[in-house]
């Protein structure tokens, strides 16, 4: 058993409550996303995985009942015509894409277990990426969630 599909099903949820108005997706973008936009269990990455999982025994157990992972969620913010003095508005997506992701962690501070899903669940790693398109500026942030849990047979 793995408590990643559970945890999964928890951060979605999770991620709804931050913004009513946020397009949420569980797993990477298969249709068209709209301009605010939450990804649970998504790298943004073809090379990268979007959870790594590392089980481990305890008390010298035989079975490995400790389960460590990292989930990368992707928040992003992009706005075709937000211009400001004829030119493209950067400013204005980088502070939505970080309330997307400050919303978020307060979600997650409030049930840092997950709903009792798992022992501990937290950020642990943020990257950010900002473009200039030609459609307008776009800012994306992946993060990692890192959760330990245990497996219950």
């Amino acid at each position: 058993m793995s408590t990643i599909p559970a945890a999964l099903d928890a951060l979605v949820a999770l991620a709804e409550r931050v913004d009513p108005d946020v397009q949420v997706l569980d797993g990477g973008p298969t249709v068209e996303v709209r301009d605010d936009v939450i990804a649970i269990g998504y790298s943004g990455s073809a090379s990268q995985p979007d959870i790594q999982s590392r089980l481990t025994g305890e008390q010298l157990e035989v079975q490995p009942d400790h389960e460590a992972y990292d989930v990368w969620c992707m928040f992003s913010a992009w706005r075709g015509d937000a211009h400001r003095g004829g030119r493209p508005d950067a400013q204005t997506v980088r502070r939505r894409a970080f309330e997307l992701l400050n919303g978020f962690r307060s979600e997650l501070a409030r049930d840092s277990r997950l709903g009792g899903t798992v022992m501990m669940a937290r950020l642990s790693l943020v990257d950010v990426v900002a473009d200039q398109t030609r459609n307008g500026p776009v800012c994306t942030i992946r993060a990692q969630v890192h959760i330990d849990a245990f497996v219950v047979a």
